[in-house]
């Protein structure tokens, strides 16, 4: 429970006016009397302000506080407590999922949910189920898990210019800032494009590295690579890491699993990987990516 003293003030905000509707539910006392009701309820403005003060007459107690996301895109808010200085932040900037919500209840905390009503995080734990996770440190999802991924030495992607996607689970509530891909025993020899991106399942392109043009990458090299705008992950799924890499002489061999025998299994819908009909591309990845062609190379990689 949120108690605040006599005048004390509440303030909050959002990324956007208008779209993040914030109600706070409690209880203001007064000697001996409790008035339990709506302590607020409006849509924050794009820049802290106050949203409730107490009475002059004793504490209020906020028990619950509910703030939905009304757009159809991702929004923050964030809370104060005494004015709306980073020192008075009583949250920090939290991401609510288009059409999503986030409660706090006293004794629970904060839990945050998706536009289905589905549980994302809970004091702030991860829903991250029963499953281990023996990814590196700092990862959030693994197209092959590490402990079980033979590095083999995979011809992902196939050929120079061709877009290669990856299958990869992803939970939703996550945000992807960065992928990861670490070649295998093949370096790049006069690589002169090369870059990585997350696709939806629909194989709709959702964020894009920059183009690496001509730097260089070594053998047995991990390359991590920031996306330009950072995905908020709506809805647990499987998406599509798309690689893609140019070179005059020899694009990478990249780590993977031991090649699957037919391909059969992998390619029912969805399909989890595969060289696509995009050839010949150069300084961008397309959207959206064109049709896969089940292969048996698979390719390791990671969000984080």
């Amino acid at each position: 429970m949120i108690t605040i003293a006599a005048n004390a003030t509440i303030s909050g905000g959002a990324s956007v006016a208008s779209q993040v509707t914030c109600t706070m539910f409690g209880m203001e006392l007064n000697g001996t009397t409790e008035t339990y009701k709506v302590l607020d309820q409006r849509q924050l403005a794009s820049s802290p302000a106050t949203i409730y003060t107490a009475t002059a007459n004793g504490p209020t107690f906020i028990r619950s506080i509910s703030i939905v996301n009304n757009d159809t895109a991702t929004r923050t808010f964030q809370l104060f407590s005494g004015g709306t200085a980073a020192s008075n932040a009583i949250t920090p900037i939290y991401n609510l999922l288009p059409s999503g919500m986030a409660v706090y209840e006293d004794a629970l905390g904060w839990q945050f949910f998706n536009k289905t009503g589905q549980l994302l995080t809970a004091s702030g734990m991860p829903d991250m189920g029963d499953n281990d996770n023996y990814s590196l440190s700092g990862f959030l999802a693994e197209s092959i898990p590490r402990n079980i991924c033979t590095e083999t030495n995979t011809t992902a992607p196939t050929a120079s210019g061709t877009l290669f996607m990856q299958a990869i689970y992803l939970k939703a509530g996550i945000t992807v800032t960065s992928i990861s891909i670490s070649s295998a025993t093949t370096a790049a020899n006069g690589p002169t494009h090369w870059i990585m991106g997350l696709y939806s399942g629909a194989r709709a392109l959702l964020a894009t590295s920059a183009d690496q043009t001509s730097t260089a990458w070594g053998a047995n090299t991990m390359k991590t690579l920031a996306m330009g705008t950072p995905y908020v992950v709506p809805s647990s799924g499987i998406y599509y890491i798309g690689f893609f890499m140019t070179a005059s002489t020899a694009i990478i061999t990249t780590k993977g699993n031991t090649a699957k025998t037919g391909g059969q299994l992998a390619g029912a819908a969805p399909i989890l990987h595969g060289a696509t009909s995009d050839t010949g591309l150069t300084t961008a990845l397309p959207n959206n990516a064109g049709t896969i062609t089940v292969g048996t190379a698979t390719l390791w990689c990671a969000v984080s």
